[in-house]
């Protein structure tokens, strides 16, 4: 098969996004070729290159790919893909577009039957949370603070409450602190009820995992966090705005308080021969989408609507906007 025309998202320069289309060729012998039925929105990640933030690594400019939360069917398969064949649904890192050729070892997950495609595109969102509860030892009975209650603050809350921990959120949104205590947190409150939040937790959290950039909000961690503590840094403090007005490092919370602060963003891609690298993307990602898959973790809270993939320049800026307290989008493209 060859002569298919990929409908692809583009970024050519802060708030402007384009359209292209693309001739594929046919699979190579380790590849497939894929039409996406469904790709969700990442906010945190699309609106800061929307916005025209600072990018997070120097080489990343502008042109730029949109998108890597991609449920697509296979259509078809190079001559030595065993792992999937024509009509089998897989997940990948595929950026938002009609059509795409991944490579067999790129498929984060093959859906079953009767899995929701839509539910299984944001997955990998829970998996950021995912990944700070693991990189930040979260356990039956830890005291975890959850700042910003975006999308990741969200999964953040509810993998808290699936390891066991005791979740409390901050958010200044009431409609995301409704969709926290769903997702089982055990309150909410106000950035100014610092001390009500401490109380919820039943002392200085453990840990806290902080999904914003606001100097405040770091502060607001080093004052929280409790002797021996953890900031999970899913947010990147201090993106796109001036210095703050105080030591982020100050010592009578940083060095009293013995604090370790982490980014956790980042998981390995895959293991490695040797079982060093068991909690891994894929691994991650299998074991999510199974939690999606029993009703055990709910996808369906943090899906405010969908648009066709044409009026993806309309969906972000209504994420922007927070239209109807909007958490994430879905994009439609061959449903």
């Amino acid at each position: 098969m060859s002569g298919i025309s990929a409908q692809t998202v583009w970024l050519e320069e802060p708030g402007m996004l384009v359209l292209r289309e693309e001739a594929l060729d046919a699979p190579g012998s380790n590849e497939i070729l894929c039409e996406t039925i469904v790709s969700a929105i990442s906010p945190g990640t699309e609106l800061a290159a929307w916005r025209g933030l600072p990018p997070l690594r120097p080489s990343v400019a502008y042109p730029r790919l949109q998108g890597y939360c991609n449920v697509a069917r296979v259509i078809q398969t190079g001559a030595e893909v065993t792992a999937v064949r024509p009509g089998d649904r897989v997940l990948s890192f595929a950026s938002h577009r009609s059509h795409h050729i991944l490579a067999d070892s790129d498929i984060l997950y093959r859906l079953p039957d009767d899995a929701e495609a839509d539910h299984i595109a944001v997955t990998y969102l829970f998996h950021l949370g995912y990944n700070a509860v693991l990189r930040s030892g979260v356990r039956a009975g830890s005291r975890v603070a959850v700042i910003g209650l975006g999308v990741l603050g969200l999964g953040a809350v509810a993998m808290t409450a699936i390891a066991g921990g005791r979740a409390a959120a901050v958010s200044n949104h009431y409609n995301a602190r409704d969709l926290a205590l769903e997702y089982g947190a055990g309150g909410c409150f106000g950035r100014e009820q610092e001390d009500a939040l401490i109380r919820a937790l039943g002392g200085p959290a453990d840990v806290v995992i902080l999904t914003t950039n606001g100097w405040d909000d770091f502060d607001l961690a080093l004052r929280i966090a409790g002797q021996n503590g953890v900031i999970a840094c899913l947010g990147f403090p201090g993106r796109g705005q001036p210095p703050g007005n105080f030591n982020p490092l100050e010592s009578q919370y940083f060095y009293m308080k013995q604090l370790r602060i982490e980014a956790v963003g980042w998981s390995p891609e895959q293991d490695d021969s040797r079982g060093f690298n068991r909690f891994n993307e894929r691994a991650n990602t299998s074991y999510l989408a199974g939690l999606i898959e029993s009703g055990r973790l709910d996808a369906e809270p943090i899906l405010s609507g969908r648009y066709p993939g044409s009026e993806i320049a309309q969906a972000y800026a209504d994420l922007d906007a927070r239209k109807n307290n909007a958490v994430t989008y879905l994009l439609d493209w061959n449903r």
